[in-house]
């Protein structure tokens, strides 16, 4: 487990950023089972749901959740800039009410989502390490499960290798 300490406004950003990610279609399937077993964000975006009014938020993460934690940032940033041009308008369910929630002052004004893509970037390149590091673990994991399943191989079946 990787914890992650954010302040309250990297709280709230990380909170959009979860609700970027369920917002998508698929977005909690996993990869190699192609199943929903509740290991993305959603957990995640619940502890920062609640814990979004204190002044620091402590949130233990897998190295997976802190991944597509990542890559919710990255999409956000993007889906605000959207949000922003747009007029308070997006494409991902949930992301405009969550905007209202966390940051009232955008929905009176939505260009002012612009000015929160800083924030958003900022957030992700603080965490950009602990991402790189999660990743790479994922990495090694996944190659030591390979390797476990071609020892797993029995010698006499060739069209198996």
């Amino acid at each position: 487990m990787t914890p992650l300490t954010l302040r309250s406004e990297d709280a709230r950003v990380a909170y959009l950023a979860t609700l970027y990610h369920l917002g998508r279609p698929g977005a909690e399937v996993d990869r190699e089972t192609r199943r929903d077993e509740g290991t993305g964000l959603r957990a995640v975006s619940e502890a920062l749901r609640t814990g979004m009014a204190r002044a620091v938020v402590e949130v233990d993460l897998t190295p997976y959740q802190v991944t597509r934690l990542g890559e919710a940032l990255a999409g956000l940033a993007n889906e605000m800039k959207q949000y922003g041009i747009a007029g308070g308008r997006t494409a991902v369910p949930g992301l405009a009410a969550g905007m209202r929630e966390v940051f009232p002052e955008v929905a009176e004004d939505p260009g002012l989502a612009l000015d929160l893509v800083q924030h958003v970037v900022a957030l992700r390149g603080r965490l950009a390490h602990t991402v790189e590091a999660a990743r790479a673990g994922l990495a090694r994991e996944a190659e030591e499960r390979a390797a476990a399943r071609k020892r797993a191989k029995r010698p006499w079946q060739i069209w198996k290798r």
